[in-house]
């Protein structure tokens, strides 16, 4: 990631600090005067014996911020910039975190989180994905047209939304034109050309456009059909393949405005380094494209598929790790039958989506000790229950509490409208507010 295509802004996030944390946010103490997000952390609470109200979801700061620096070394080291997917917090205060350890701008997936963040001062945001309704399109073109310095991107995959947009934006007066990346997909896919002759064709119909730019390719390699890994890094490898000659037939046809960056992005949290290999390195272009990575999930990291097959992680297994930064603690309400405890947590309070719930450690009146799934397994959620087998002879009751580590943080974060940040003793050293 080259110096001068980060960005070191300041967010403005004074309005986000100045928000009253009273009786609206779930777990916290509610107390008279009610503090604000910014003074929290001079309160002297601890997230686990401080009035907190369990289940209560925390950040750990020290994963967060390692996590933040592991990321941003990585694409230092590799020569490509980074658009972190803000999708998974949705918190201003953590993609500030990101900008000033040198991420070139936000990705987003919709107008919510583009407004969000442009208007606490996000310079360069990626809409990573087809933008057709007339609101997001007024929406961008004003913003163009009120900053000559900010950027927008969005993807395009058909002729039909290339008309749509164009008129769309011709409606809106727009008077800067919006750059877009051409999305490739592949069969049984989510949205994307299935081939690169559709590809150029969309591609033709934006050079003829009187709003529209052609930027560059992007794909989303996450999709690829699961099986084994083996397979799926194979489908990765040649989903990159075909950006690289798509790109090339771009620049071909002479699709690219003259002296204009060209710009090519794929990368969520399984698969980027096989993007990074597979888009760096020589070019048949006239000069080489910029090259965005658009990892969300690895800024918390996860309790299971992440940590299973992250490259930073558990499937390349070199260097420095990500860690869990998202635990859940929720007590133990409790037990009816000597291999079943039922915890205080549901549904409404963790993801569920991908992979249930792992118990990493138990606190009980005699200390706290780590657990593993022969000790302690979630195997069914309820809307404010958790089902658990636990091993017989394993000392746990009503009362005591048990720390989880989740899987799939997006779908977290939805349930949690703010999140005290803890050092690593549980002391609460501020809170992150979470706009889903």
């Amino acid at each position: 990631m080259t110096a001068d295509r980060a960005t070191t802004t300041r967010l403005r996030l004074d309005e986000v600090l100045a928000e009253p944390v009273d009786w609206r946010f779930r777990s916290f103490p509610i107390v008279e005067p009610a503090p604000t997000i910014g003074e929290v952390g001079a309160m002297g609470w601890n997230a686990r014996d401080g009035g907190f109200s369990p289940p209560v979801l925390v950040l750990r700061e020290s994963a967060l911020d390692h996590n933040v620096a592991l990321m941003a070394n990585y694409c230092r080291r590799h020569g490509v910039s980074l658009a972190p997917h803000a999708k998974t917090p949705v918190a201003p205060q953590i993609v500030e975190r990101q900008l000033a350890a040198g991420a070139w701008g936000v990705t987003v997936p919709n107008l919510h989180e583009g407004h969000l963040f442009r208007r606490l001062g996000v310079q360069r945001i990626l809409i990573a994905n087809e933008v057709v309704d007339d609101a997001t399109l007024r929406w961008i073109a004003g913003e163009l047209d009120r900053d000559a310095d900010v950027e927008i991107l969005s993807l395009v995959d058909s002729e039909v939304a290339v008309k749509l947009m164009d008129e769309r934006l011709d409606a809106a007066g727009s008077s800067r034109r919006l750059r877009v990346l051409v999305e490739l997909g592949f069969p049984g896919g989510r949205c994307g050309c299935r081939t690169n002759v559709e590809a150029l064709a969309v591609a033709d119909r934006v050079r003829a456009s009187r709003h529209l730019e052609v930027a560059g390719v992007e794909a989303f390699e996450g999709m690829v059909a699961p099986g084994p890994i083996e397979q799926r890094l194979e489908a990765v490898d040649a989903l990159i393949g075909r950006m690289r000659s798509l790109m090339v037939a771009l620049d071909g046809r002479g699709l690219f405005e003259p002296g204009r960056e060209r710009i090519v992005t794929a990368g969520g949290s399984l698969f980027f380094d096989r993007v990074v290999e597979g888009l760096k390195g020589s070019w048949q272009l006239a000069a080489p494209p910029h090259v965005i990575v658009r990892s969300g999930v690895y800024v918390t990291h996860d309790g299971g598929e992440y940590e299973e097959f992250s490259p930073l992680a558990g499937r390349a297994g070199y260097g420095p790790r990500l860690r869990q930064a998202l635990e859940l603690w929720a007590h133990v309400v409790s037990r009816p039958e000597p291999e079943l405890v039922i915890l205080g947590f549901g549904k409404r309070d963790a993801s569920y989506d991908h992979e249930l719930p792992r118990p990493f450690a138990v606190r009980t009146a005699v200390g706290e000790r780590q657990v593993d799934r022969s000790d302690l397994e979630v195997f069914l959620l309820h809307d404010q229950h958790a089902r658990v087998h636990v091993r017989r002879d394993l000392e746990l009751e009503p009362g005591d509490l048990v720390g989880l580590h989740i899987s799939h943080p997006c779908t977290t974060f939805d349930k949690w409208r703010l999140v005290p940040l803890v050092d690593d003793g549980y002391r609460v050293t501020g809170a992150v507010r979470s706009y889903l």
